[in-house]
């Protein structure tokens, strides 16, 4: 039985989510499947990861229509979610599985570090999916007309959701807010560049 199904959209993010694919593959055991969903890159290269299951979208349609389609092929008790460019902690797979078994919640929260910054998230108010893992019949669709902070539209459905929440006191997931080339980077970058032009500067 699969208890635990992990979608992780790849746009692009080769090197990182190699590293990221090579943790894993030390951790997955029978009772988790890894779902990642090329968005349009064409990528090969990662073929070589015979445990992860792996769909090739014919273009571009976005991280949120990427998570729809990993959603669409989840058969696990429980729900998890990876950005392809972040990283999980060593015992990320066996932490989760065990709150599983012991049922502790529908959604299960867990720290996680902000890498780019070196912050330490403990009980963070963060909207990030992937701060959590849910048990699949409260887990929302993703708003596919939502292009930035698509975490935002399902936070605000999964809070309309009656379920029960507990929080695991473990750092389990490395996050990098700001990477170049990331949607954050990119939106982060067009404000600089008008507040730039705004005071007369070159950009």
């Amino acid at each position: 039985m699969i208890k635990l199904s992990i979608i992780i959209p790849y746009y692009n993010t080769f090197d990182y989510t190699f590293i990221l694919l090579k943790e894993l593959e030390r951790q997955v055991t029978e009772e988790v499947e890894i779902i990642l969903i090329d968005d349009g890159c064409h990528e090969t290269r990662l073929d070589e990861f015979g445990f992860v299951k792996i769909t090739h979208l014919d273009k571009n349609y976005g991280a949120s229509h990427a998570w729809n389609v990993g959603l669409d092929q989840a058969q696990g008790k429980f729900i998890g979610f990876i950005d392809s460019d972040d990283m999980v902690s060593n015992d990320y797979i066996s932490t989760l599985i065990k709150a599983i078994d012991d049922d502790l919640a529908d959604e299960i929260v867990f720290n996680f570090i902000d890498v780019s910054k070196n912050i330490e998230h403990r009980h963070s108010k963060c909207r990030a999916v992937w701060k959590a893992i849910y048990r699949k019949n409260i887990v929302p669709r993703f708003d596919e007309d939502k292009l930035f902070n698509t975490d935002v539209p399902f936070r605000r459905q999964l809070l309309n959701t009656k379920h029960t929440i507990y929080y695991l006191d473990k750092f389990l997931y490395e996050y990098k807010s700001i990477r170049e080339g990331s949607i954050t980077w990119k939106k982060l970058r067009g404000i600089f560049q008008k507040e730039a032009i705004k005071n007369g500067k070159k950009v």
